[in-house]
């Protein structure tokens, strides 16, 4: 029987950084990664097409911030010299809608020049006038309060689609959009808090402004670089093929479907509820069930740089436009490194909650991507060659009273359980690096 004392379920990002994290701050002690399969990085995967880069997950990291603390951690594995960074196209953003991409403005002389200038000054009267609400709300019931529905059903629904694939009227305010929340309780408007609340200070590295100002980083060979320099750090921690069939809380014994045991003193999960709920007892077990996940269907494609010039990052869709495409990532534009001498390299998401699973398996996807990148483009639109997955549980949701439900399942996890992970606290990189720093320093 092996000992040890800490047990991490999970070899994606949130499993990885904590292991990392956890030898770094805890030296001394042991640390073992129990991964189901043979494949490290979980969502975090990328590919190729056609000699472009390829990404099945998360496609870049804002470096401002909180940001910093991953740019410290890309700094501390040796991947600088691989490092990425946006160019200034991907600070433009679009909107599809009425049938032609409208550009977001992003400062205010853009507002002021923008077609939507009325629309943010009858948000921003608005929001100077809203009531306070000190509960949580869907994002829905706190844009209509503070913007209006117009400017909700435009914007906000878009970027809920684009972040979460979720359903503005259903996702959690306080869980999502947090700092929202803060600033209504700080100020009572948000443009005010915007304008007026300090900066938070971050437990990490300080880097230059001519890396932090940028809008995304990435590396040369997509963010799979990431999970593998994780990975290589950790090769002896990490134990592939490790399938659980039982977990004794009692005596703290992890048995494996092979025949062999192990002992924690403290069991760290990072897999996902669905998966965790069957080892677990009932309360937990029903509280990980209530956490919903959304499908999300990608579409990589290749394109000849001469029948494509999209000069930004990508473009939403606001769901009044009733169509199971949530948007595109332009990932050549945004990294030109990832493109070649011919190609550029782009994404198409579709489904999310908009659509169920048995909506989009009933679809032909790619026929779906094909006839609405037409659509925008141009008749005469046509892809060199494209691939495309669909993911039954993509995104957890975090609807309204997620809070309360992660803290239903840190109530009810046995003594020395931690449950960490894309449903816990933040779904983005970021969240989930610097979660995992948190509690490993913490230990």
């Amino acid at each position: 029987m092996d000992k040890k004392t800490v047990v991490v379920l999970g070899a994606g990002i949130s499993g990885l950084s904590y292991a990392y994290y956890f030898k770094k701050f805890h030296p001394d002690k042991h640390v073992v990664i129990l991964e189901k399969s043979a494949q490290i990085g979980g969502k975090v995967s990328s590919g190729s097409l056609d000699g472009t880069v390829m990404e099945w997950g998360p496609r870049g990291v804002r470096p401002k911030g909180r940001g910093q603390h991953v740019l410290e951690l890309v700094e501390s594995l040796g991947l600088w010299s691989q490092l990425v960074f946006a160019d200034e196209k991907a600070k433009k953003r679009y909107l599809y809608y009425d049938g032609d991409l409208q550009a977001l403005p992003n400062s205010i002389i853009s507002i002021i020049k923008s077609p939507f200038a009325k629309l943010f000054i009858k948000a921003l009267l608005t929001d100077l006038k809203a009531d306070r609400f000190k509960g949580d709300e869907s994002i829905a019931q706190f844009s209509d309060r503070h913007f209006g529905y117009e400017f909700r059903s435009l914007f906000v629904d878009s970027l809920v689609s684009g972040v979460w694939a979720g359903d503005v009227e259903k996702t959690s305010v306080l869980s999502t959009l947090t700092i929202f929340k803060e600033l209504e309780q700080n100020y009572g408007s948000v443009f005010k808090g915007l304008i007026f609340s300090s900066k938070k200070s971050i437990d990490a590295k300080r880097y230059q402004k001519k890396y932090t100002t940028k809008a995304l980083f990435s590396f040369k060979k997509g963010m799979g670089v990431l999970v593998d320099a994780l990975a290589k750090k950790l090769e002896p921690n990490i134990r592939p093929n490790s399938v659980i069939s039982k977990i004794d809380f009692d005596s703290k014994t992890i048995h494996l479907s092979e025949g062999s045991s192990i002992v924690y003193e403290k069991l760290v999960s990072t897999i996902p509820a669905y998966n965790l709920a069957p080892f677990v007892p009932k309360l937990m077990s029903d509280a990980l069930s209530r956490i919903e996940y959304a499908p999300l269907a990608l579409y990589n494609f290749t394109i000849n740089k001469h029948n494509f010039n999209f000069d930004g990052f990508g473009f939403l869709v606001p769901s009044k436009e009733v169509t199971p495409v949530l948007g595109m990532v332009a990932n050549s534009t945004t990294f030109p490194e990832h493109s070649t001498d011919a190609l550029d390299s782009n994404t198409l998401m579709m489904g999310g909650a908009r659509h169920n699973l048995a909506d989009l398996k009933s679809m032909d996807l790619s026929h779906v991507a094909e006839s609405y990148l037409k659509r925008v483009f141009g008749a005469d639109f046509v892809a060199c060659n494209s691939d495309l997955r669909l993911y039954e549980k993509a995104i957890p949701q975090y609807l309204v009273g997620h809070t309360d439900l992660v803290k239903s399942i840190n109530d009810y996890a046995p003594n020395g359980v931690v449950v960490l992970g894309n449903y816990m606290y933040g779904v983005s990189l970021i969240d989930l690096i610097v979660k995992s720093k948190e509690m490993a320093k913490n230990f």
